[in-house]
């Protein structure tokens, strides 16, 4: 339990995340907008700020790919990028030799690139992430590269993207010719509340997880939000954190399960790791006990985290937990259920919260439901197999 949770975890929010996996939320999708807002105009040049972990790299890949359908696009990272590494990483990405030992040359090659795409109508574009983090010289560069035009017009658009201090640093001396073009800034927001929500439950499914309301309740996701701050990089490693803490717990939690024994002798031990359980004496059953006392779907087990729940199915001769004939019941730790010359033994049963207890207590109605669910669909399961 505690590796598939770990595994879990690592590819719903973790280093093994499906980089497709995106769930937009109102800042993000607000962020894409404006980028293509701003690289469809003539100027094409904008900022994108935010504090490490809010999505800013996600973003960026996201409108690579829309920009890429109709021209010319590289994407560098700025972390201590060099003007040496900028011209290479640009002309490898627009499809250009980059053998010459020349700075001189490689960057008349991507002039020659650069101007000749903008003149027939397609400036490429550049997007240079953590540009914060760059070189001096590498910000020089960048700033040559801006001021470059072709019939009055810019030849490359540009999206730098970094923390907060970006639009401070682009107003520096060395970037001069970058403000020129006036960039419009947009700084990333945090998520809500509510868009925390939806977040952790969507990535958590989309990984192959269930019950993500049970992983995430609504106070963990709070709480989550409150350590992350919003920010969907934080907010992973948080949620990863509590999915590796569960999975201690769960570990250490013995499992539930059933012994079945016949005239005295154990016929066989069932773990309850399902979240429900069909006894009958039918094969579409999951607990099949072979007696004629026994309907064929006899009763039903229900397996929550803190309670376990026999219902019965409005079997022919009832359902008998410790000599007591009942149709509903939590079941305690070494409580016998009675199935004519069948007892069922349950065992680790997990301590009963006072919430379950009130909900066993309450009204039948949703019971009710849930069974003419689970009822149809054992019908059709019953209609499938008679098929084949």
């Amino acid at each position: 339990m505690q590796e598939h949770a770990s595994t879990l975890g690592s590819k719903a929010f973790g280093e093994n995340a499906d980089a497709g996996l995106i769930v937009a939320y109102q800042s993000h999708q607000d962020a894409l907008r404006f980028l293509s807002s701003e690289l469809g105009q003539a100027n094409g040049v904008a900022l994108l700020q935010g504090p490490t972990g809010s999505g800013k790299t996600t973003i960026i890949n996201e409108q690579l790919g829309w920009c890429s359908r109709d021209a010319a696009v590289a994407l560098v990272d700025g972390a201590h990028l060099t003007p040496r590494r900028l011209l290479t990483e640009m002309l490898a990405q627009f499809d250009l030799p980059a053998v010459s030992h020349f700075d001189e040359q490689l960057l008349q090659t991507l002039n020659n690139f650069v101007t000749g795409q903008a003149h027939s109508g397609q400036a490429p574009v550049l997007i240079v992430d953590n540009a914060d983090r760059a070189t001096s010289s590498a910000l020089r560069l960048l700033n040559w590269l801006a001021a470059l035009e072709v019939r009055g017009n810019y030849a490359l658009r540009m999206v730098l993207a970094g923390k907060e201090r970006l639009s401070t640093l682009v107003r520096a001396d060395s970037m001069r010719s970058f403000a020129r073009r006036n960039p419009s800034t947009y700084s990333l927001n945090p998520l809500t509340v509510r868009e925390t929500i939806i977040y952790l439950r969507t990535r958590l499914l989309a990984a192959g997880g269930e019950r993500s309301e049970k992983v995430f309740p609504i106070n963990i996701c709070d709480k989550l939000r409150e350590l992350s701050q919003g920010w969907p990089g934080e907010l992973n490693k948080h949620a990863i954190e509590v999915m590796e803490r569960m999975a201690e717990l769960q570990s250490a939690r013995p499992v539930p399960r059933m012994i079945i024994t016949r005239d005295g002798e154990t016929v066989a031990e069932v773990g309850l790791t399902k979240r429900t359980y069909v006894i009958g004496r039918a094969d579409l059953a999951d607990i099949v006990i072979e007696d004629t006392y026994v309907s064929k779907i006899h009763a039903m087990l229900q397996i929550y985290s803190n309670a376990i729940v026999l219902l019965d199915l409005n079997s022919t001769n009832g359902t008998t937990v410790n000599s007591v004939v009942t149709r509903k019941t939590i079941l305690r730790n070494n409580d016998i259920i009675s199935l004519g010359r069948y007892r069922l033994k349950v065992e680790n049963m997990p301590a009963i919260s006072a919430s379950m207890d009130e909900l066993i207590r309450a009204s039948d109605t949703l019971t009710l439901r849930y069974l003419a669910d689970e009822r149809r669909s054992r019908a059709r399961r019953t209609i499938k197999a008679l098929k084949h």
